[in-house]
């Protein structure tokens, strides 16, 4: 397929077959042109293309520029048809090297199976690098509106890329281009149930479902609004918890849901990010304007990662300063011996294939919510 850069003024020819389907539109690679993606249309309207024109003209920072994968996929140039250049049919944008989705690193058997020498703090690290694209976003006015797993790329060294970028919100000033769609999982209390393709959303929105991101990465893909039912009758769908404010860890709210048996314990998370959680989903659930905003997520996550020890049994186990024993091996003790963070010898062996056959409830893990953290600490290895 050959079409046209329209800014550019190139003919580019695109691969025969897309390496992605999707239901608005097909992605391809294009030869010769390693650090491209074209996404095309399947039926392209003025106004994706008016959009296109709004987004291209106003790019967002990046704030990994220099790293070699880009932290947003933004379109670079629209593309047009050879013989009627009037009519665009999709756009070129930046290519993320060997991503994975967000999902594959917060689910700890994906995680485990897939890149088992990927540590808590890379996933601290990852969680910095989301909250900085989201910083980067927002100071410019954009806002992602889908905020979820499926449009988060993640690399091996922790460098995040969002994509379907033209799904964000974007506005030129005169015009408001929605983000028609959303999934409840991220969507604020304020939102649930409301028509997106009616609704202009703004960063706030966003912050939310931000915060549960995090939140995944760094409780082993548990959702903060997870939880088991203490009492009778049926538990709550996810977007009733959410609108009810149910925050499992919730101090101000407590609901009738208690945390998962193997879930990691809440203590686990520094202070300055375990506040911020308490900021998003307690405070923020009542007055939405005070929730932690993008640049607070870096800052803090940047605190949790310098604030990390490593363990003296597995080199691969990070944890905060001032946990005590180290939660890793408490939770590989706690899951019948299946390490969510295998050591590199056990990698080595191959022991990272096996898949976890029954969990063994142990004595709980301690919630260690009352430690007090020293000032600083050393930089810890990385690998």
């Amino acid at each position: 397929m050959q079409l046209k850069l329209e800014k550019g003024g190139a003919t580019i020819m695109l691969a025969d077959d897309p390496f992605a389907h999707g239901g608005e539109a097909n992605l391809y690679t294009v030869p010769g042109v390693e650090n491209l993606i074209a996404k095309v249309y399947h039926r392209p309207t003025q106004d994706r293309t008016d959009k296109l024109r709004v987004m291209i003209a106003n790019p967002p920072s990046d704030p990994m520029s220099g790293t070699g994968t880009p932290s947003i996929a933004w379109p670079i140039d629209r593309l047009v048809d050879l013989d009627n250049p009037t009519q665009c049919l999709g756009y070129v944008m930046p290519r993320a090297v060997n991503p994975r989705t967000v999902f594959e690193f917060y689910n700890p058997r994906t995680r485990r199976q897939q890149c088992p020498l990927f540590h808590y703090r890379y996933l601290v690290r990852t969680a910095r690098n989301l909250a900085s694209a989201f910083r980067a976003l927002h100071e410019r006015g954009y806002v992602v509106g889908d905020v979820n797993e499926s449009n988060i790329l993640v690399s091996d060294t922790a460098l995040v890329t969002l994509v379907d970028t033209d799904s964000f919100q974007v506005s030129d000033g005169q015009h408001i281009y929605r983000c028609p769609v959303g999934k409840q999982e991220f969507t604020p209390p304020e939102l649930q149930g409301v028509h997106f393709r009616e609704t202009d959303r703004s960063p706030v929105h966003d912050l939310f479902g931000l915060a549960v991101l995090i939140f995944l990465l760094l409780m082993e893909g548990t959702h903060p609004f997870a939880g088991r039912l203490s009492g009778d009758g049926e538990p709550d769908a996810m977007a009733d918890r959410i609108l009810k404010g149910y925050y499992v860890y919730s101090v101000m709210h407590r609901g009738p849901y208690k945390p998962m048996p193997v879930a990691p314990p809440i203590g686990l998370l520094h202070p300055e990010v375990r506040n911020l959680m308490r900021q998003c989903f307690e405070v923020g659930h009542f007055k939405p304007a005070q929730r932690p905003t993008a640049a607070q997520w870096q800052q803090a996550l940047d605190i949790a990662e310098r604030n990390q020890v490593t363990c003296h049994v597995n080199h691969q186990h990070f944890y905060r300063v001032g946990f005590g024993a180290c939660p890793w091996c408490q939770r590989a003790e706690l899951l019948g011996g299946w390490d969510p963070f295998p050591s590199r010898e056990a990698v080595s062996r191959g022991e990272h294939l096996k898949t976890i056959s029954a969990v063994r409830l142990a004595t709980p893990m301690p919630t260690d919510l009352n430690v007090k953290l020293p000032d600083s600490t050393p930089e810890p290895p990385v690998g």
